[in-house]
């Protein structure tokens, strides 16, 4: 676990596509490309609550090993000498709980791969390298987003986005589009909110480096057979919103 009072200077932002960082690069100064292969990341400077810091962001394509292959890329990145201190995976997921609805946030308590059985040498859901079912948030970093966020969401700043939520989502190797499954995975995994295919997967990765991070998802369809249909034409409004959502993140983080 990182330093309570540590200075946040270099936040990496990850997502699967794109649409979910929205507009984020042309709200950087000095934007500079490194490219690994078919993936590219993107550093540069903005100013946030009057100071400025610098961003790693890319988009790391859909699935656990995409997203883990990204994070690690994301780690190893410096600006000026600067390591990234902070992650932050964002993007869109499907509803598992019956009352999210779309536009409604989901940060991320704790992240789960409903995917992920090693039985009989360890229980259904244990990730065997670190030996637990569940990965995380810190609480304190949790709860300083999260608090501003709900105001500012109370007060109508964001109309297109609905209500805030915290709780546990799930990631796994498979796009969920039938209510079998999505019955399936609420009566194996008590508590869960979302899922999504790439939030674990970067959330372990963290943790075994030892970096803070935090999984924020929208609300884009209802994981259900409208899935398909429901999340692509979600995906084009929502890459007109998102960096506001991230914006806001970042001015909660940073205050």
């Amino acid at each position: 676990m990182l330093k309570k009072k540590r200075n946040l200077s270099h936040i990496g932002i990850l997502s699967a596509m794109p649409e979910e960082v929205g507009v984020i690069l042309d709200n950087l100064k000095f934007v500079k490309k490194s490219s690994f292969g078919d993936i590219d990341l993107f550093s540069g400077e903005i100013v946030i609550n009057t100071k400025k810091i610098y961003i790693t962001t890319a988009w790391s394509g859909w699935g656990k090993v995409s997203a883990a292959r990204a994070t690690t890329r994301l780690l190893s990145s410096k600006i000026k000498d600067l390591p990234v201190d902070f992650v932050l995976f964002t993007g869109v997921a499907g509803a598992i709980d019956k009352d999210l609805r779309q536009w409604d946030i989901v940060i991320a308590e704790s992240v789960i791969q409903h995917d992920m059985d090693a039985r009989p040498l360890f229980e259904k859901f244990v990730i065997p390298a670190i030996k637990s079912q569940k990965i995380f948030a810190d609480k304190e970093i949790l709860e300083k987003v999260y608090s501003p966020l709900k105001e500012k969401l109370l007060n109508n700043k964001f109309k297109i986005f609905g209500k805030l939520s915290k709780g546990l989502i799930a990631t796994g190797d498979m796009f969920i589009s039938e209510k079998i499954k999505i019955k399936q995975l609420s009566r194996d995994i008590d508590g869960l909110l979302a899922v999504e295919m790439e939030g674990a997967a970067f959330a372990q990765v963290a943790h075994q480096e030892n970096l803070d991070w935090l999984v924020m998802r929208v609300i884009s369809d209802g994981a259900d057979e409208n899935a398909h249909d429901d999340f692509n034409a979600f995906l084009n409004k929502y890459k007109l919103h998102s960096f506001e959502l991230i914006k806001v993140f970042l001015e909660s983080l940073l205050d």
